[in-house]
């Protein structure tokens, strides 16, 4: 490597991103090369990640954002680097009001929280149609029936939220043995694209709901914004959470928790038919990347 490259540690409620800035020197978009990716992401050897984050300039938008995962992967949206992305974002111009990220999965919008840490999102639409999620053949994704089922588990709400969900709801989501059985339901064949999968519960007062997740191509996280909105987006679906709680939850996780809204179409609410996310970002730490790692 002739020339440094400057990286950003980042992390929204332990789910960490390795963030590499390609919006001047496209060369280093070269970092989405697997074998370099994965050199980058492990944990042992490399800096250590759940995802690879490179940003790109991008005419439409504030800047483009590409996630790759551990394992070497590229796919389309991660809630939580999104909220770092924003914060970053708005680091670098802080009298903006919005600023906009272009993802594969569409373009997305932030904006300041209530604190200075807090970063809110409009994560777009779910879909919820069997062939948007995907998985292989047509069915009522609110209700998956034994179509696929592991550790226990059986019954999942799919959707997408730029990637593949299937939410399992539990009596008690501890107690699921998501480390164990999370591999198998990922590469589940009723998943074309693989998944994402999280074990949920939803508590009496339906103000929060508890999930652990098993994220594709990482395995167990701390914290998947896209999987908490797809367990709130599944939640109303299925009436556990409504009108009466402003179509709002708590989604807590293991890494802490994001406030997240769905209010489905013809609802009449705000942002009818958009999922907005609300949590915090942080930085950890700055430094180059060795040569031996590029």
């Amino acid at each position: 490597m002739a020339k440094s490259v400057p990286f950003r540690k980042m992390y929204g409620l332990g789910n960490d991103f390795i963030v590499l800035d390609a919006r001047k020197d496209p060369s280093i978009s070269s970092a989405s090369d697997p074998k370099r990716a994965t050199r980058l992401t492990d944990r042992k050897y490399g800096i250590g990640c759940d995802q690879l984050i490179i940003l790109e300039a991008k005419d439409d938008a504030t800047c483009g954002m590409r996630i790759i995962n551990a394992d070497g992967s590229e796919v389309g949206a991660c809630g939580n680097a999104t909220r770092c992305i924003g914060g970053l974002l708005f680091e670098e111009d802080s009298k903006a009001a919005e600023v906009t990220i272009r993802t594969q999965a569409g373009l997305l919008r932030c904006s300041k929280g209530g604190a200075a840490d807090i970063i809110s999102v409009n994560m777009g639409e779910p879909g919820l149609l069997w062939n948007q999620v995907p998985v292989k053949s047509e069915v009522d994704t609110l209700h998956c029936g034994t179509a696929v089922e592991g550790g226990g588990l059986t019954d999942c709400a799919c959707c997408s939220m730029g990637n593949p969900h299937a939410t399992f709801f539990v009596d008690d989501a501890e107690k699921v043995p998501l480390p164990e059985a999370g591999h198998a339901l990922e590469h589940h064949s009723f998943f074309p694209e693989r998944c994402n999968v999280s074990a949920v519960s939803v508590s009496k007062d339906k103000k929060q709901i508890r999930m652990r997740v098993w994220e594709r191509g990482t395995g167990m996280t701390e914290a998947c914004g896209t999987g908490a909105c797809a367990t709130l987006v599944n939640a109303v679906r299925r009436g556990l959470i409504g009108k009466e709680q402003n179509y709002t939850a708590e989604v807590v996780m293991d890494g802490g928790s994001l406030t997240i809204t769905y209010a489905p179409k013809g609802s009449g609410a705000p942002n009818e038919g958009c999922v907005i996310m609300s949590g915090a970002y942080s930085t950890a730490f700055s430094g180059e990347i060795p040569s031996a790692l590029w």
